[in-house]
This record gives C-alpha cells, structure tokens and sequence, in this order.
C-alpha cells in the first residue's frame, strides 16, 4: 500500500512542478527557460475571450495546434540525431555488455503505451528540470563566451548539468552504472543551447530510452 509502486510517478511530478513553477518566477518565465513547448505547457491566455470548451478542451485543441509546426520541427531534428548516435551506441552497449547469445528483436509490452511513458512520465520531467530550469540559471551564471560544437554553450554548464543529471540518476537508484546518463545529458544539454528549448531533446530521450529496453530484451533478458 501507500506509494509502493508509484515512486517514480511521484518524482516525475515534483520535477516537472518544480521546474514549472522555478521558471514561471524567473523574467522570461518558461519561454526563456525552454520548457513551454511552443505554448502547449502555458496557461490559457486570460484575454482570450474565446469559449474554453467543457474542461478547457477547446483551449488545449488550439494550443495543440500552435505547437504542431514547433513538434513536427523538433520532431524531425531527434530522429535525425537517432540516426546519427544510435548506431555507435548499439555497437558500444554490445561491446560493453558482451551478450553470449544473438540478438533476438523484441519490442517491449505494449509499445504504444511504454513509449509514451518514457515521453510524459521520464523525458518531459527530466528535461524540463535539468536542461530547462537548470541549464538556464547555470547559463545565467555562466554565460557563454565560446561554442561548443558550433552552439554558443559555456562548458561548464554543459559539463555540470549532465553531472546533476547522473548524481540524481544514481541516488535514486543507487548503482554505479547509473552514472554513465551523463554522456546522453551531455547530448541533451548540448541540443538545449542549439535550439532554444527541450523539445528535440525530450523526444530523442524518449527514444533512447525505447532503444535501451529493446536492446537489454534482446541481448541480455
């Protein structure tokens, strides 16, 4: 009983509160922190006289359809970046992990309903809380002076928003092996600074994290 079963539900929301609410009272609120998401995660405009519609549904369609362009953009960037990591990293989790059988593809239960799991529930919270809130104020206390990789992005802030990420990674589940989320945190951090929000970077989370269950079903369970 009580909230066995539910903790990382409940981490998820204190994330995504705490970053919501940490950037809505910073200038610029969540737009300057990136994680608004072309308006789909900020409040209905209180002048629009327009009918909200039973439980605000009408409010949420319109926003919906403002943020499409942006998510169909951010969309496209993620899966070209997939493309481009995806392959080193199949080839680096079976060198790291020396399965001793061929590999057997199997999509995780429920696909539909566990990729979307690792959208709203892992990515979103995740995101919002380090490359949002986060990297922004360590941007405000280091802005950039140099670029990396092309992306006005201060390296130190690049390199301690990933380590944030990893020491939370492993105190939540505490394993050594949790540490190795900073190199994807770099990764995360990095598209950040180069487009301005987490959008690209929650979704190439979301399926990174597809990636990693489809590869452990395959080679190691």
């Amino acid at each position: 009983p009580g909230v066995d079963g539910y903790e990382h539900l409940l981490v998820a929301g204190l994330f995504l509160v705490a970053a919501i609410k940490l950037a809505q009272r910073e200038p610029g609120g969540m737009r300057r922190h990136g994680i608004d998401l072309a308006g789909l995660l900020q409040p209905p405009d209180p002048d629009d006289a327009r009918d909200e519609g039973p439980f605000g549904v009408y409010d949420l369609a319109r926003a919906v359809r403002r943020a499409m362009p942006a998510a169909i953009r951010e969309g496209g960037i993620a899966v070209a970046i997939a493309a481009l990591v995806f392959p080193p990293f199949v080839v680096g989790f079976a060198w790291w992990h020396g399965p001793t059988r061929d590999f057997a593809f199997t999509l995780p239960d429920d696909l539909a309903a566990f990729a979307l799991t690792q959208l709203l529930v892992v990515a979103l919270p995740e995101e919002a809380l380090f490359r949002g809130w986060i990297q922004t104020r360590l941007h405000d206390r280091w802005p950039p002076e140099r670029r990396v990789l092309g992306v006005a992005l201060d390296w130190r802030v690049w390199i301690l928003q990933a380590a944030l990420f990893a020491l939370v990674h492993v105190a939540t589940i505490p394993h050594p092996a949790r540490l190795a989320v900073f190199f994807p945190g770099l990764l995360f951090g990095w598209m950040r600074a180069w487009r301005g929000g987490i959008g690209a970077a929650m979704l190439l989370h979301a399926l990174s994290n597809v990636l990693a269950e489809i590869l452990e079903k395959g080679w190691l369970l």
